[in-house]
């Protein structure tokens, strides 16, 4: 084997998926899963998958140690995610601008346990959750979030922390 082979072999099985702090999305309308494990469930339209999971698409993103996918892979209804912490990112519209259809903000959130609703874009975490938009950041034991409405519900031991940049105007 030559050295360049040899190079290029051990460059790719050190590659593993990596935890970086802020998830990314595909470009296009693909969407990728990657995890150690992946198998079908008892029921139709159930998928597990374990082991450094991770799904990423054009306008979300998920990671964790384990994930359950209900419903079809291209567009899921609801998906569960545990790790430490398990996290997610989404895109979604920039009520900032209103006038500019196009204009998005990325949300990222993290917990121990993350369920996000994808056909109704309801999101709940429980355990060291914490929720990061566009200019505050929240945190708290238990965080539902309504990714259409900007609306969040927080409760739990320790209670909440909300910090946030007030507008300059």
């Amino acid at each position: 084997m030559g050295r360049s082979a040899f190079l290029l072999l051990m460059f790719l099985v050190g590659m593993q998926p990596g935890y970086a702090d802020s998830l990314g999305f595909n470009s296009d309308d693909t969407i990728t899963i990657t995890a150690e494990r992946g198998w079908e469930g008892d029921e139709a339209d159930v998928i597990h998958f374990s082991g450094k999971f991770e799904l990423h698409a054009p306008d979300w993103s998920m990671a964790g140690d384990t994930a359950v996918v209900y419903g079809k892979l291209d567009n899921p209804d609801r998906v569960v995610l545990e790790g430490s912490p398990a996290r997610i990112s989404f895109l979604r519209k920039d009520d900032d601008n209103p006038d500019d259809a196009d204009a998005q903000e990325k949300v990222d959130g993290a917990a121990n346990f993350v369920e996000y609703f994808r056909a109704t874009d309801k999101l709940i975490m429980r355990g060291a959750a914490s929720l990061v938009r566009k200019d505050s950041n929240l945190a708290s034991q238990l965080i539902e979030y309504d990714v259409d409405t900007d609306r969040y519900s927080a409760s739990g031991e320790g209670g909440i922390n909300i910090q946030f940049n007030p507008d300059d105007e």
